[in-house]
C-alpha cells in the first residue's frame, strides 16, 4: 500500500526514506502539541447527588460533597466549571437499613476521570416519621437590677418534629431560649426551637414545625426587697398569777425579698413568728422560733430568737 502511495509514475526507489520522513513528521507534530497544550490534572469539590430517592425515606450520614480529579488537555481543563461535573449515588430499589454504594461521576467526554474521593459512601436509609413534643422556655441572662421576672409563656405548648425514625425517637422536648439581659419590662420575642434528648443534648437532622415560637416574659420593676419588723405571736394563757412583762425578738427587723412577682411585699408591715404557747411558761424564756413567710417571699434567715419575760400580776 505504501509503495503505491509514495511512488510517482515510473518511480521504484527511495520508499524507505519517505516512510521515515512521515513518521518523523508525526512524532514532531505530537511533540509540538504536547508542548503547546499538555495534559494536566485538576481537582474539583462538587455536590454529591442522591438519585431516585423515595419521599418516604430519609438518607442519613451521606456527605454533602466529594472531590473529583480529572485529566485532559490544558486548554480544556482550564475551562471546566464545577457545574460541568456531576457526582451521584443511585439508591433506586434500596430499602430501610445501612448501605454501601460506589460514587459515580459524569464528566465531559473529552476528559478522563482520575479518581473520586471518597469513591464509596456508607449511609443509612431510614423511614421518615413525625410526632409532637412539648415546648420548654429557658431563660438566660439577668434582667435589669430591681426587676421581678414572672413565668414566661410560649405561644405553642407543643410542636411537630419530623425526620429519621431513629432520631425522632430520642427527642424529649424542644427548648426556646430567651435572653433577659437588660430587660426591665414585659416583652415578646420569637425564639428558635432546639430539639434535645432527655439528658439535654441537642439533636440535629430534624425539621420542626414551626421553627420558632413567640415567648412573652412578664417583667415588673416593683419592690423586690423590704425591711420589716419581726413580731412574735403567742397563743394560750399563762398560769394563774403571772403576766407578760416584756416580749422581744432578736433580730427585731429582717429583710424580705420577692422570689416571684405579685407577692404583695410592698403592703406588708411586719413578718410574724409561729405561735408560742403560753400555757407551759412559768418563768422567763428564750426560744428559737420559725418565721411565717408568705408564699413567694424569702428572708435572710428562717428563725429568730424570742424572749418572753413574765412576772406576778
Amino acid at each position: 500500500m505504501f509503495d503505491k502511495f509514495f511512488k510517482s509514475p515510473g518511480e521504484t526507489k527511495n520508499i524507505t526514506p519517505k516512510i521515515l520522513a512521515v513518521i518523523l513528521a508525526i512524532v514532531l507534530w505530537l511533540y509540538v502539541i504536547n508542548e503547546q497544550n499538555p495534559p494536566i490534572e485538576s481537582s474539583f469539590t462538587i455536590p454529591l447527588e442522591v438519585r431516585n430517592a423515595a419521599t418516604s425515606y430519609v438518607i442519613v450520614n451521606v456527605p454533602d460533597s466529594v472531590r473529583v480529579k480529572i485529566r485532559g488537555p490544558r486548554s480544556i481543563v482550564a475551562g471546566v466549571l464545577n457545574k460541568d461535573l456531576k457526582a451521584y449515588i443511585d439508591i433506586k430499589g434500596l430499602t430501610e437499613g445501612n448501605h454501601d454504594l460506589k460514587v459515580s461521576a459524569a464528566i465531559p467526554s473529552s476528559l478522563e476521570l482520575v479518581e473520586i474521593n471518597p469513591d464509596k459512601v456508607q449511609f443509612r436509609l431510614d423511614t421518615t416519621v413525625s410526632r409532637q413534643v412539648p415546648v420548654e422556655v429557658r431563660l438566660t441572662g439577668a434582667a435589669a437590677k430591681g426587676s421581678v421576672v414572672g413565668n414566661p409563656v410560649a405561644a405553642y405548648e407543643q410542636v411537630t418534629i419530623e425526620g429519621p425514625k431513629n432520631i425522632v425517637g430520642i427527642v424529649e422536648k424542644v427548648i426556646a431560649t430567651v435572653d433577659l439581659a437588660g430587660k426591665n419590662a414585659e416583652f415578646t420575642v420569637g425564639a428558635p426551637l432546639v430539639p434535645v434528648t432527655q439528658a439535654g443534648k441537642g439533636v440535629e437532622g430534624l425539621t420542626i414545625y414551626p421553627e420558632k415560637t413567640g415567648v412573652t416574659v412578664n417583667i415588673t420593676a416593683g419592690l423586690t426587697k423590704k425591711i420589716l419588723d419581726v413580731k412574735p405571736m403567742i397563743e394560750g394563757e399563762l398560769p394563774a398569777g403571772l403576766a407578760i412583762k416584756s416580749m422581744s425578738t432578736k433580730p427585731d427587723k429582717l429583710e424580705l425579698r420577692e422570689l416571684t412577682a405579685g407577692t404583695g411585699l410592698d403592703k406588708l408591715e411586719a413578718v410574724y413568728t409561729e405561735p408560742i404557747s403560753l400555757n407551759d411558761i412559768s418563768q422567763n424564756i428564750t426560744r428559737e422560733v420559725k418565721l411565717i413567710l408568705p408564699e413567694g417571699l424569702a428572708s435572710t434567715q428562717e428563725t429568730v430568737s424570742v424572749t418572753i419575760q413574765v412576772g406576778p400580776r
